[in-house]
């Protein structure tokens, strides 16, 4: 996989999951998507594996698939909103930062995932013994796994 396929993944996680202000959560997934991979060779499948799980989101959002390293307004971006490639091209360069290893460990290497901040998946995992990792002002609960 090319460098620019990996960021363009990298990418459309990071706006499904946190939406375009991912700068807040982008270092702190990053981290715990290589802790799963293993390597950054390995990132790939994981960072795909990913994307999958978002069917749903994307189905809702076609124009998450259509995000690309080099910016250019999904063909399904909805005609309501302004397309600001200035915030894409600011995450493209985090994606970058991120795999050539300049993006520090917000959770010191703690977080095993992430949850929503008021979703049932939060409520859920905490019952079931996660829990809470400091990681900085962030959109999502970042959670280590029960011992």
């Amino acid at each position: 996989m090319t460098t620019a396929a990996l960021v363009a993944l990298l990418l459309r996680v990071w706006v499904a999951e946190h939406g375009w202000s991912a700068e807040l959560d982008d270092a702190a997934t990053y981290h715990v998507l290589l802790r799963k991979a293993g390597t950054v060779e390995a990132l790939p499948a994981t960072v795909a594996q990913m994307v999958d799980a978002h069917s749903d989101a994307l189905a809702n959002r076609p124009w998450l698939r259509e995000l690309t390293a080099d910016c250019v307004q999904p063909e399904h971006w909805p005609a309501n909103r302004n397309w600001l490639p200035v915030v894409c091209v600011l995450l493209v360069q985090r994606a970058q930062d991120a795999l050539a290893g300049r993006l520090k460990d917000p959770c010191n290497g703690l977080a095993d995932q992430w949850r929503a901040r008021k979703s049932k998946a939060l409520r859920s995992a905490l019952k079931r013994g996660y829990h809470r990792v400091g990681c900085g002002r962030t959109v999502n609960v970042f959670l280590r796994e029960p011992k």
